[in-house]
């Protein structure tokens, strides 16, 4: 805060002198959280709880520390830091590098759900990073993540479009997949940050909550549009959830794309 008002002071001060142009030093501010030590306590090398960034850089990597910072919660507020939190970010950029083994330059479509969902990330990534909200673009790029591995093969051009994602938050990992793609010079020189297609937001088929009675008793994988009619047809269909029709159909009250609740 004081730096703040130091910044706002000379500011003003020197635009009343006629010096510069514009009276106010920021066109848009951006308060930081504090990180606190592991015991929610202000760290201090008086109460000994200061986390050397040196140990933790030599223990887990720069990358691991950049993102686990970027992770730890809201940018603006202050918040605990945990070690422990550590380790669950070194697990996913293992993924990512997992990931790499599944590059199939060969290959060109990727499965729809896949696509949808690289789409969806990119899109998020890009409104997210410009608000300083990394901490949920992150938790999108590892539900990602998980998903490209239950994949047996990925495509260059979806890997390369992950990578481009990954290099504000891990860009040392980032370089050098970069460089393994065969690009000749520095992904923040000659990378251009992928863009989403709206047409591709919106999954071919969604997964839709079946309740009978009000009680939840399964689910369905149907396309966006299928009618009320259709979807019966499906439930019948499914021996699990055809059990559940033990009499006449009263009533069905279908939220399109939320739930089905089929009263007998």
């Amino acid at each position: 805060t004081r730096h703040m008002i130091y910044a706002r002071f000379w500011q003003n001060f020197l635009y009343d002198l006629g010096i510069v142009s514009h009276p106010e030093p920021f066109k848009k501010y951006q308060k930081v959280g504090l990180i606190m030590a592991e015991d929610g306590r202000k760290m201090s090398k008086r109460r000994g709880n200061v986390v050397n960034p040196d140990d933790i850089i030599a223990e887990y990597g720069a990358d691991v520390l950049r993102t686990y910072e970027m992770f730890m919660g809201p940018f603006d507020q202050a918040i605990a830091w945990n070690t422990q939190g550590m380790k669950g970010v070194k697990k996913f950029l293992d993924k990512v590098i997992a990931l790499y083994d599944k590059v199939d330059v060969q290959s060109g479509e990727e499965n729809p759900e896949v696509t949808t969902l690289l789409h969806q990330t990119i899109k998020k990534l890009t409104e997210e990073i410009d608000d300083f909200r990394f901490n949920t673009s992150l938790s999108q790029l590892m539900i990602l993540v998980n998903r490209l591995g239950e994949e047996e093969k990925i495509s260059k051009q979806t890997f390369e479009s992950l990578v481009l994602m990954l290099a504000p938050f891990a860009p040392h990992l980032a370089e050098e997949f970069w460089n393994l793609m065969g690009n000749e010079f520095s992904i923040f020189t000659t990378g251009r940050w992928p863009s989403y297609d709206p047409a591709k937001l919106v999954s071919s088929r969604i997964v839709l909550p079946v309740q009978f009675n009000g009680k939840m008793r399964g689910t369905l994988e149907i396309s966006p549009e299928s009618s009320q009619e259709e979807i019966l047809a499906m439930i019948r269909q499914d021996e699990k959830l055809a059990s559940y029709l033990t009499g006449e159909i009263k009533k069905c009250i279908l939220v399109p794309g939320k739930i089905i609740n089929i009263i007998v």
